[in-house]
């Protein structure tokens, strides 16, 4: 910069640094601290690195950006603003009368000025004490802020919280942020597995609770079933209810039937409370496949609290959706299943699916049954209902009789 340009520089940063100093305009930030405070100026010779500002009469500046830490531009509400405020006196109904000025301009800032500064002319002025927020407890002004503490309440993230619901928060972003950074390394890990033999070492030697999340958010990304098989030893590993509720979910709903046994083994070994009451639940699921599954896991876990459920599930009532028969015909379809059993149904012609019910024998309900029970009645719940009665009926007894 020339030397005669530095120079108006400092003048206008020392001018706009005086008590009153007036300009109006836009307010530039110099990077060693000085402020300049002038009108824009449209000047072609200066180009686009430079703002031009007049900060007084005969006054113009010309500022490199490089030089500028901050340029801020004033609306011109605020620029009237700066030519008027002088003109309203120091009093209760002058400061009003700017207050809403400001109000219908929308000068937020400069409007809850002079608000206050009425409070101090007027201190209950209780117009304005609304606006601001305050409210009068126990005969002493308070705004919400002061009325919210004194209540308990911290502001956090712009919302008023009791401490306790805010150490809930950062202990869940806490927790999330934990999350994020497992999921990274087990995907790296993951995509190192065929050329860093190390990195089957450091997976398998995965134990926090908190890697329960990211290992299943990888396990549902991966594709390989090898892969999915690692991670699923890993996570059987980890001492964690998350983790086993996961595995049960695992146990019945995965399509890899080595995945499924090593959840059910893995269950049943650790005896989690909540596996027989989850597998129970899933007998009465709609797919005929997971109603089998489930009694393979009940099997795997031993518990003959089970008994009665898998009596209820040997054998089960499904629909059935057929294609359309041909446009015109009306009779009974017979078909017959690779068990042997049959279905029935009526269909009518057109274009509409036919809906059948069938029976179905759940195999893996009856193995579950047989290993459990000790007894093999086939697919008969009559039967086993009236065994399973004499033996309650038999423990009945054998539990009054006196030793």
């Amino acid at each position: 910069m020339h030397g005669i340009g530095l120079a108006r520089l400092m003048l206008a940063a020392a001018i706009a640094a005086v008590p009153g100093f007036a300009a109006r305009g836009d307010i530039v930030v110099l990077k060693n601290g000085g402020r300049i405070v002038g009108e824009p100026v449209a000047d072609p010779r200066t180009g686009p690195d430079v703002v031009t500002l007049r900060t007084l009469p005969g006054v113009i500046v010309a500022v490199p950006r490089t030089e500028i830490a901050e340029h801020i531009r004033q609306r011109p509400a605020e620029l009237e603003y700066d030519r008027i405020r002088t003109q309203y006196p120091d009093t209760v109904e002058g400061q009003w009368e700017l207050a809403e000025w400001c109000r219908e301009h929308n000068l937020s800032q400069q409007r809850e000025t002079h608000l206050r500064r009425l409070l101090e002319l007027d201190p209950d002025n209780v117009r304005v004490r609304a606006i601001l927020g305050y409210t009068k407890v126990n005969g002493e002004w308070k705004t919400r802020d002061e009325v919210m503490r004194e209540q308990g309440y911290v502001l956090y993230q712009g919302r008023w919280m009791l401490p306790q619901e805010v150490q809930i928060l950062e202990e869940k972003e806490q927790r999330q942020a934990s999350e994020r950074d497992w999921t990274q390394r087990i995907r790296r890990l993951v995509a190192r597995l065929e050329t860093e033999p190390a990195s089957a070492e450091q997976l398998q030697n995965i134990r926090e609770p908190a890697a329960v999340k990211p290992l299943l958010k990888v396990l549902s990304e991966e594709r390989r079933d090898p892969v999915r098989l690692l991670l699923v030893q890993i996570l059987t590993r980890i001492d964690s209810p998350e983790g086993k509720r996961a595995l049960a979910v695992l146990a019945v709903e995965d399509p890899v039937e080595e995945i499924r046994l090593a959840c059910q083994k893995s269950l049943a070994e650790s005896k989690f409370p909540e596996s027989v009451p989850y597998f129970i639940g899933r007998l009465r699921d709609n797919n005929n496949v997971i109603v089998n599954r489930a009694a393979a896991a009940l099997k795997a876990m031993g518990d003959k609290t089970a008994i009665p459920a898998l009596i209820d599930a040997l054998v089960t009532t499904h629909r059935i959706v057929l294609p359309p028969a041909q446009s015109g015909s009306i009779g009974a379809s017979f078909s017959r299943s690779s068990d042997g059993r049959s279905a029935t149904g009526l269909s009518s012609g057109g274009n509409q699916p036919r809906v059948i019910r069938r029976q179905v024998p759940n195999r893996d309900v009856l193995e579950a049954l047989v290993e459990l029970s000790g007894q093999n009645f086939g697919y008969e719940p009559a039967v086993w209902k009236r065994w399973y009665a004499q033996e309650r009926h038999r423990a009945a007894v054998e539990s009054t009789r006196p030793e």
